[in-house]
């Protein structure tokens, strides 16, 4: 053998034992993704089975199309207010009282904590790293099937709570003084 001979069988044999990892880490991650289908019908035998694994590409594509679509939407949105326009808006004391003939009590509800939320508005400190890597592997158990714990995520467990919550705070009648006494 010449050198460049060498090399190129080398670099056969490297190609050749490339194709042979790759084939299998894919059928570890095929033998992963049936353990986790088996982990999630014993964790949820009530919800509907997930797709079988010939239907585990198109979850793929049409989770990170989303994800795709977020982003796109997140870096062009217009819906951004900045600080400057939050100074221009009108002060509510400097508007001329009109005669009142009716009032209406309007509540507004945001939803409560969802899992997004826990991960990233709870600040990047040490237990970031926690939030983050145990959603993720709940993403992971969530491949297969059609849900995700990013993409319209669901409710946190204080999120839950938090529900339980305002329904007990809609189930009282709104009587004046009372709300502030109830801490509301």
């Amino acid at each position: 053998f010449s050198l460049p001979e060498h090399r190129r069988a080398a670099s056969l044999v490297m190609s050749s034992l490339e194709l042979l990892a790759w084939a299998l880490l894919i059928l570890v991650l095929l033998r992963a993704l049936v353990s986790l289908e088996q982990i999630y019908s014993l964790l949820r035998p009530d919800a509907p089975s997930p797709p079988p694994l010939s239907g585990v590409p198109r979850v793929l594509l049409r989770k990170a199309a989303l994800t795709l679509k977020g982003a796109v939407y997140l870096v062009l949105s217009r819906d951004k207010v900045s600080s400057s326009a939050l100074r221009r808006t009108i002060d509510p004391a400097e508007l001329e009282p009109s005669r009142v003939t009716r009032e209406v009590r309007l509540i507004f509800v945001r939803h409560g904590e969802s899992v997004w939320n826990l991960v990233f508005n709870r600040g990047f400190g040490p237990s970031f790293l926690w939030r983050l890597l145990s959603t993720l592997l709940h993403e992971l158990l969530l491949v297969p099937v059609d849900d995700s714990a990013f993409l319209d995520s669901p409710l946190s467990p204080l999120g839950l709570q938090q529900c339980g919550q305002l329904a007990t705070f809609l189930a009282q009648p709104c009587v004046e003084g009372e709300v502030a006494a109830r801490g509301w």
